[in-house]
């Protein structure tokens, strides 16, 4: 499956004139090098939070949190939600940047009716789970590293409730078209890629 292009507005807040290339601290115009120097900052502190993640209560500053940890060293907007707009990816586009907090908030509040997923058996887990994570990617909150800081937050939340969630152990093409379904409304795949990937911490060795 091929990659989907970006289109957003407000490009003067976060890229070099004239360029894709975000403003980032290291001053790299190279947009290969740039990626590179992010995966190379980014996999160990993905790894660490794994086992010692930020306290939190899963709500929209917990989310920045996470953001602002992974992308500190590289980008002044780290754990600010984007500005200017719309953003899009392929024919999705996701909430203007003036709702984004506001949307947030409404999800987070289904989230604490639903008790965080607490004490579900795993195929009710799943299915929640697919409907929350479908409602935060429509919401897209940075300009960049929505999808890293999403697995580490869903992750979080999955352990939270006793059960384990690993994204490797599926295909980055399959999660990919599964989050296209449910955001157009079929949430099946995503269901079906959950059920495979989640565990229950209780079951570990």
């Amino acid at each position: 499956m091929q990659e989907y292009e970006y289109h957003y507005e407000g490009a003067e807040f976060y890229c070099y004139p004239k360029t894709q290339i975000l403003i980032n601290k290291l001053g790299i115009h190279n947009e290969k090098k740039l990626s590179e120097i992010e995966q190379a900052i980014t996999f160990p502190k993905w790894v660490a939070y794994k086992n010692n993640p930020i306290k939190g209560n899963f709500d929209f500053n917990h989310f920045c949190q996470i953001h602002h940890y992974l992308f500190a060293e590289l980008y002044e907007w780290a754990g600010k939600p984007r500005l200017g707009g719309f953003m899009s990816i392929g024919r999705t586009k996701f909430i203007d940047s003036e709702y984004i907090k506001s949307s947030f908030d409404d999800i987070y509040e289904k989230l604490q009716k639903d008790n965080f997923f607490k004490n579900l058996p795993k195929e009710e887990f799943c299915e929640k789970m697919a409907y929350f994570m479908a409602d935060i990617n429509k919401v897209h909150p940075f300009r960049d590293g929505n999808g890293r800081t999403m697995k580490l937050y869903f992750s979080q939340l999955a352990q939270n409730s006793g059960y384990d969630l690993e994204f490797s152990l599926a295909s980055k093409d399959d999660l990919i078209l599964a989050d296209v379904l449910a955001y157009n409304g079929n949430y099946q795949l995503l269901i079906e890629i959950l059920n495979k990937i989640v565990s229950s911490t209780s079951t570990r060795l």
